[in-house]
């Protein structure tokens, strides 16, 4: 078995990601009322794509140890916390859903890999100020809204970016 989706079935209690079969590439159970912490460094090797949003999952995360063919993770509208580093994403990574947690902390744009295209992040306790300086010519869209962040930001060309509800952000458009 390599893709498993269980979305809206009503499923409760926690979930193992260790125990996933050891072929397993895809990964939704979202949509449901699971529970507990998610030990995201156990996922099997050939896990790529990992969905698990709209649950009760809490803790804290760690996204450094993700299998290396990992490319996509959504956990938005969960009840996650802690802080959030993305200096060792995996080389194939595409897209990170995070939004609606209780991530706090600072945000490293500077060292993301080259193969990202998106990160929606809005919604948490982000707080300090943010380098899109070094974003990968793949970044197509990202969402910082509803955050704490703070001083100026300035905002490259092509970039679809969402920065409302940062009260003490200026952001400098580049024309």
């Amino acid at each position: 078995m390599k893709i498993v989706k269980m979305c809206r079935n009503a499923l409760s209690g926690t979930i193992q990601l260790a125990d996933l079969p050891g072929k397993m590439e895809v990964v939704d159970i979202s949509f449901n009322n699971l529970i507990g912490c998610l030990d995201l460094d156990r996922l099997p090797a050939t896990v790529r794509t990992l969905y698990l949003r709209e649950n009760k999952f809490t803790g804290e995360i760690s996204l450094e140890h993700l299998p290396k063919c990992f490319k996509y993770l959504s956990l938005q509208n969960n009840q996650l916390s802690g802080t959030i580093c993305l200096t060792f994403l995996p080389p194939a990574f595409q897209s990170l859903h995070l939004r609606k947690n209780n991530f706090e902390g600072s945000l490293n744009f500077t060292q993301l890999p080259n193969s990202i295209s998106e990160m929606y992040l809005s919604e948490n306790r982000f707080s300090g100020t943010v380098d899109l300086g070094n974003l990968p010519e793949s970044m197509e869209d990202l969402d910082v809204g509803n955050n704490a962040i703070s001083g100026t930001v300035r905002e490259p060309l092509g970039l679809r970016a969402v920065f409302d509800g940062n009260d003490e952000l200026t952001v400098e458009r580049i024309e």
